[in-house]
């Protein structure tokens, strides 16, 4: 017998061909294994049972291709995994041939290979034998592991039969898990005082598990002692809705604001918050992050022990004075009230000051008649008196000559303070008080803040010309002037009005941009000016936050908003 013939399994002569017998006769395929072929199931009686009626299953989207050499089937068709488990598929192949053969079985579809412990499982069978291999799926319990449905496809192919391969299709389904990360990132100031009601956190929510899902982001303090705006989408929701898909992260700037602040207190308080992320449509509890705020109240331990030194101080000054009276009224010679050698004056740091009323510094050049004189150089006395007082601001470097007012004249806003509606003075001249005040009514802007930024920029020199280029009282860049000196018909650069309403529209576009990416603070909008909107945007986009500035540009919009409260 050679190892080509035909080596039929046990009983199966009677299923060979009559033809088939004699010396040149080729040897014949026999059927299908009686197993496979149609079926019936029999009642016990002898009847034939009716089959139930069951529902239609999730048929593959692979169409089968059957052969009947090698002939193939699966131990199911549609298999159920977590993820993080296991699945076995068992894949039985009988060689119907006439030779031994070496078949090998693999899947393909939209499957990845990853999760298939052996994807090529091989086996070399004899003619007639059935050998069953095991496919064994194990999706990892990550984000990738979608949620669903996979369509696959079993294939099997033998070198011995190059013409022949069977294929039969399959479903595997990947259970939906959840699992989601849900924190406050570190490295924001959660200090709130009297003057700082707010402060913004950063949290974060990421998506890991295998299938979309929506949340509802909420918080809650006790006695709602704190409303919380979340920032999303350059708008403020009190509980926005995040869709994330699998493997997803979202980071949004929570907005918690004080209500009620303590007013005395040994030290700050801790508020407590909880934050909630609840899935939408999910009977499922919510996700909880508990968090908090400190507060800190308006009498501190140091202002509670300043007045508890004075008290003290002023009731031993009582006691010594009254037993020195006493003294002096036992021996009968009260001696008269001497006077009190002055102590000698402390010298004061120079501060250079101008009236608010002075003419505002024009352009060079008007000459003549037009100049105004600068102001007189004085010492404060007082050096803890603010910088600037309610009608004074720090001078010019010259004087310059004076701005004429238009003919319409100009009116204070009504709800600004006395020091502020200074009238036109005598000539027609605008004053600073009034130009910075035209101007900020003009671009909605804190005119105090203005002017507290010229004193920065140039200490109110309006012919002041830094290395770089940058010119006037604003000190505003030469590409800057270009691009925005056309929108308000601004000429001259060291024209005190012109340079003023240049910067003004220019920080009315930095606020308008910021506040649409959810920094709507005066902070934000000056830091772009001093630092350039382009490098702050990369700075925000990378997550960086307030107290992540360098110090030269944090320093900058602190101290034009601390000079700017010393303006009544």
């Amino acid at each position: 017998m050679h190892d080509d013939e035909l080596i039929p399994p046990a009983g199966a002569e009677e299923d060979r061909p009559p033809d088939a017998s004699g010396p040149d006769a080729t040897p014949a395929r026999w059927s299908l294994p009686p197993e496979l072929s149609d079926w019936q199931v029999w009642d016990v009686d002898g009847s034939v049972a009716a089959p139930e009626a069951v529902a239609p299953a999730l048929a593959p989207a692979i169409a089968d291709i059957q052969d009947d050499v090698l002939v193939v089937s699966l131990s199911e068709r549609h298999l159920h995994v977590e993820a993080g488990g296991s699945a076995t598929l068992g894949v039985t192949v009988l060689n119907n041939g006439s030779r031994r053969a070496l078949v090998r079985v693999h899947l393909e579809g939209w499957l990845d290979d990853r999760w298939v412990l052996d994807p090529y499982l091989q086996a070399s069978i004899n003619p007639g034998e059935r050998r069953t291999l095991d496919l064994t799926i194990t999706p990892p319990r990550t984000a990738d592991s979608e949620a669903g449905d996979y369509h696959l496809a079993v294939v099997a192919r033998s070198s011995d039969y190059p013409d022949r391969y069977a294929r039969l299709g399959a479903i595997l389904t990947v259970a939906a898990f959840d699992r989601l990360s849900f924190e406050v990132t570190a490295g924001h100031d959660r200090t709130v005082t009297w003057w700082q009601r707010a402060a913004t956190l950063q949290v974060s929510v990421a998506n890991e598990g295998n299938h979309a899902i929506a949340l509802q982001l909420s918080g809650s303090a006790p006695d709602d002692l704190c409303r919380f705006d979340f920032l999303s989408g350059g708008k403020a929701e009190t509980a926005p809705i995040l869709n994330l898909r699998p493997g997803q992260r979202a980071r949004v700037p929570l907005r918690a604001t004080v209500q009620r602040l303590p007013l005395i207190g040994l030290q700050a308080r801790p508020l407590p918050l909880l934050l909630s992320a609840a899935a939408v449509g999910d009977e499922a509890p919510p996700r909880r992050l508990r968090t908090s705020l400190h507060v800190r109240p308006l009498i501190g331990p140091l202002q509670l022990a300043s007045l508890t030194g004075l008290i003290a101080a002023g009731a031993i000054a009582v006691m010594l004075l009254v037993i020195v009276t006493a003294l002096f009224v036992r021996a009968g010679t009260l001696p008269a009230a001497a006077a009190p050698t002055p102590a000698p004056a402390m010298a004061a740091p120079p501060v250079i000051i101008v009236n608010l009323n002075q003419p505002a510094a024009a352009s060079p050049g008007v000459t003549g008649a037009e100049m105004s004189a600068p102001a007189p150089v004085a010492s404060l006395p007082d050096p803890s008196l603010p910088l600037v007082l309610p009608d004074q601001i720090t001078a010019p470097g010259n004087g310059g000559p004076a701005r004429t007012v238009p003919a319409t004249g100009f009116e204070a806003p009504a709800a600004a303070p006395a020091p502020a509606r200074a009238t036109v003075g005598e000539g027609g001249q605008l004053t600073y008080a009034q130009m910075f005040q035209e101007i900020g009514t003009q671009h909605d802007l804190d005119w105090r803040m203005l002017a507290a930024q010229a004193y920065v920029e140039s200490s109110f020199d309006s012919l002041a010309l830094s290395n770089a280029g940058a010119m006037g009282l604003m000190q505003v860049l030469p590409d800057t002037w270009r691009e925005w000196a056309p929108a308000v018909n601004a000429s001259d650069p060291f024209d005190s009005y012109s340079n003023v309403q240049v910067a003004a529209v220019y920080l009315d576009y930095l606020r308008s941009r910021l506040s649409a990416q959810g920094h709507p603070e005066k902070e934000w909008m000056l830091v772009a000016y001093n630092w350039g909107p382009e490098r702050l945007n990369n700075f925000l986009a990378g997550g960086g936050a307030w107290t992540d500035l360098p110090d030269a540009r944090r320093r900058y919009a602190e101290d034009i908003l601390r000079i700017a409260q010393t303006i009544p």
